[in-house]
This record gives C-alpha cells, sequence and structure tokens, in this order.
C-alpha cells in the first residue's frame, strides 16, 4: 500500500511540473534556453518534434527521429516547447503530501496496540512455543 501510495504520488508530481506552451521568438528561444525539444509546426500544419534544437544562422537544426534534420525558420508557424508550470508544480507537491500524509495515517492507525500488534504476535508465539 505505501509503495503504491508514494508511486502514484511521484507519477503525478513528475507529469504536473510541465507543461507544453508557445514560443514566440523560436530563434532567440533556443539560443538562450537551450530546450531539449522543441515542437515546430510548419506553414503545412506539419508539426516536427525536433530533439537537440540549435541554431545555425536562420535555420533550426536537430534530430527527428535520431535522423539530422535542418528547418528553416521561414517554414515555421508557431513553436512550442515543454515549461515548467508553477501552478501545476504546487498542486502536485499539495496533492502529494496529502497522500503521504493520508498514507502515514493509515500505517500508523494499523499499528496500534491492538491485538494484530506485534507484541502480541510476539506473546502469542511465545506462549504457542512453551506448550507440549
Amino acid at each position: 500500500m505505501r509503495n503504491t501510495v508514494s508511486v502514484i504520488a511521484l507519477l503525478v508530481a513528475a507529469s504536473a511540473c510541465t507543461s507544453v506552451g508557445p514560443v514566440d521568438s523560436p530563434g532567440s528561444y533556443i539560443v538562450s534556453k537551450q530546450p531539449r525539444t522543441i515542437w515546430l509546426t510548419k506553414h503545412n500544419n506539419s508539426v516536427v518534434k525536433l530533439d537537440g534544437p540549435r541554431m545555425l544562422a536562420d535555420t533550426v537544426i536537430g534530430s527527428v527521429n535520431g535522423e539530422y534534420t535542418e528547418i528553416p525558420l521561414s517554414e515555421v508557424s508557431h513553436a512550442a516547447v515543454q515549461q515548467e508550470d508553477k501552478g501545476k508544480t504546487i498542486a502536485a507537491a499539495a496533492l502529494g503530501g496529502a497522500a503521504l500524509a493520508g498514507a502515514l495515517i493509515v500505517i500508523f492507525k494499523h499499528s496500534g496496540s491492538g491485538s494484530n500488534s506485534v507484541n502480541d504476535q510476539i506473546a502469542d508465539t511465545m506462549t504457542l512455543a512453551h506448550h507440549p
């Protein structure tokens, strides 16, 4: 149960911290931010996911499915990159904290002094060991 809650909280936090958003000036953005990936929408409405983008004069160069690719900025109508989303990060942290608190409540609620406690199990084992 603890591992499941932890994994779920981690996945939610990891996916919630970023979102894909538009870039006004792809050339200067690539030079200044050096993103890992950029999505370029061409004038024919095709979208190209370019990994490792770099600028070479007025052309974006990088890798598309492992193949070297050059795309002149004159062919690009829109660009988008994965960006940090502070609002989602805060929400993910709050959700992760709530999940952790819930898990701790469940764990400690069941480890009390009831009949299933560790001390009772040890006492039962010791009592059974002394009977022939």
